[in-house]
């Protein structure tokens, strides 16, 4: 058993408390739930666990024995591992090689290709992972990257093992194989950690749960009782209450004011003139679009958002698209599903912008802005926010929080005459953040650097700055990912908002339930083209315009539209 005993950890940086004696139990043979809003310190403590920060006051005991870890080579060393959503391989080494990585004991002081290499396949074969071992790691999807990393934990004979969010970007297959393998490890005695927002197949998986609430441990519990079967719907409510607080529930659902900002470039796509020296257009003011589009109620222009004809993609080392065809009007939400290596990243990027089209066309708000960067995209009226909290979602961890969010916000606040000299309007610039953080529920000081966030309060923000822009459309992948029920809630009305106020929406997406809570229609990627669309048959619109989440008659709705999407996205007809 490992237990973490008032455990406390302060960060000196940022003069923030993460955790103030906080305490988990961890059992053999157990599947154990860590459970908390964003920011209560759920992956901090795990972090601690796995010996990737030393906690600044407490004690790990394993099996009645103190431990103090320097590194994570010494818990792995103790039997503890981690897992993380997106597991760090070494690019460029095989699957077998990056397993191997750091194990003693394999063949003495010299690697003995051979040998470790069929000890891989051999473990592969015994977990069913069905793992091809001599690909390279950056090769491989999320699922399979996952599957590698556990490999390298069991190759170490770990006794417990903690996975944090791992099946935010899961297809439904995948997912139910990742809980098939839980109920292997538990079998084999194993003791797993699983942290994960998605409190009704963590409930169903899980034998207890500890709850977090800013830093404190504040229940432990069965998960049976939780799990709101049985008549346990008190529970259930107890649940939410003890996770966020009932004063933090209440304030879910209030939208802050708006704060004014000033007008700068304020013109709509339809009404910027179009340059003759090949110079981009101006932006578009923070202020909005409602008031610069002017021809419709909802204030989006009647043309489509977005057009999309024709458009391939066939770039090496990258799962290619072809010939896709898709629209986006206003006042709608179209939902992509697919896994990652279906192309669904592939098309993400090259309607963004981030990946030059080999043919067809892409059009913003009657704008063609095919192989024109993102730049061009977003002068063209759009706003973006890619999948992960790195890379495409334009995160920078090394900034802080203010060099974050005026990452586009800069470009428009450089205006007259000292904006010719480069200089930046810095009111302008404090409103803007002022805003956005006000919209992300975050009270800290805009100098704090991201790396000491949450990644669910990292996604609140980028949210955040992206709802900022007001744009007529609005492209966004797997937005949902990190976020706590009540974030996630608070987003699904910001979204239907924003389309019912005739913006459109893109929404690429593995989340089966975020997708038939919220798009007016679902296509499926799959194999880099549209297949039929399978779900014409079921008013997606009607289900999403509500409060689906508290709709008594929704969830069986919800659940026959989740299921079809699977199948779907696994190759199946969607039917039956």
């Amino acid at each position: 058993m490992v237990e973490l005993r008032g455990i406390e950890k302060y960060f000196p940086v940022n003069g923030i408390y993460a955790l103030d004696n906080a305490g988990f139990e961890l059992r053999s043979a157990e599947i154990h739930a860590l459970l908390g809003e964003n920011g209560a310190g759920k992956s901090t403590l795990m972090h601690i666990m796995a010996g990737y920060l030393k906690p600044s006051r407490g004690s790990i005991c394993i099996n009645g024995k103190e431990y103090h870890f320097a590194a994570p080579a010494d818990a792995l060393a103790a039997g503890i591992g981690m897992v993380r959503q997106h597991p760090n391989l070494v690019p460029g080494f095989k699957v077998w090689e990056d397993c191997i990585l750091g194990s003693e004991g394999l063949s003495g002081p010299f690697i003995n290709r051979k040998k470790a290499r069929n000890q891989i396949r051999s473990l592969s074969e015994r977990w069913g992972f069905d793992l091809p071992i001599d690909r390279p790691t950056d090769s491989l999807s999320v699922s399979l990257r996952q599957k590698t990393a556990i490999l390298a934990l069991l190759l170490r004979n770990v006794g417990y093992l903690i996975f944090d969010e791992p099946t935010a970007v899961l297809t439904p297959g995948e997912t139910q194989g990742l809980f098939t393998l839980f109920a292997q490890l538990k079998a084999e005695g194993k003791g797993i950690v699983l942290i994960s927002h998605k409190l009704e197949e963590t409930l169903g998986l899980a034998d207890r749960v500890t709850i977090l609430r800013k830093g404190r441990t504040v229940a432990v519990r069965s998960a049976a009782s939780l799990d709101g079967k049985n008549g346990a719907s008190g529970d259930v409510r107890a649940l939410g209450n003890l996770m966020f607080g009932l004063e933090e529930e209440e304030k879910a659902g209030e939208v802050s004011p708006p704060i004014p900002l000033p007008e700068i470039n304020a013109l709509a796509p339809s009404d910027a003139p179009a340059p003759s020296d090949g110079r981009e257009p101006p932006l578009l003011s923070p202020a909005g679009l409602v008031e610069a589009s002017g021809p419709s109620k909802t204030g989006c222009l009647a043309k489509p958002c977005l057009t999309v004809r024709g458009l391939s993609v066939e770039l090496p080392g990258r799962p290619f698209i072809r010939g896709v065809d898709l629209e986006v009007s206003p006042g709608r939400i179209l939902g992509i599903a697919g896994v990652r290596d279906s192309g669904l990243e592939t098309l993400e990027l090259a309607i963004t912008g981030f990946l030059r089209p080999t043919g067809g066309t892409v059009t913003v708000n009657g704008r063609d802005i095919t192989g024109r960067g993102p730049g061009a995209f977003r002068m063209a009226g759009a706003a973006y926010l890619g999948a992960g909290i790195s890379g495409s979602a334009m995160y920078a961890p090394s900034l802080s929080i203010r060099d974050n969010v005026i990452l586009h916000a800069h470009r428009r606040s450089t205006h007259g005459f000292p904006g010719k000299l480069g200089f930046m309007d810095q009111a302008y610039l404090d409103t803007w953040i002022g805003m956005v953080l006000s919209q992300a529920r975050l009270s800290r000081s805009p100098q704090a650097g991201m790396a000491s966030f949450s990644g669910g309060m990292i996604q609140r923000i980028i949210l955040a700055r992206e709802w900022a822009e007001r744009a007529a459309l609005l492209v966004l992948a797997e937005p949902g990912q990190g976020l706590d029920r009540l974030s996630r809630e608070a987003l699904l009305r910001k979204l239907r908002t924003y389309a019912d106020s005739g913006r459109g929406i893109l929404l690429f997406s593995t989340d089966t339930e975020e997708l038939a809570v919220l798009s007016d229609e679902i296509r499926i990627l799959r194999g880099g083209i549209f297949s039929t669309r399978i779900l014409s048959g079921l008013s997606l619109s009607d289900l999403s315009r509500k409060d689906s989440w508290k709709n008594r008659e929704a969830p069986e709705r919800i659940r026959e539209i989740k299921n079809r999407i699977g199948r779907a996205m696994a190759g199946g007809d969607g039917h039956g």
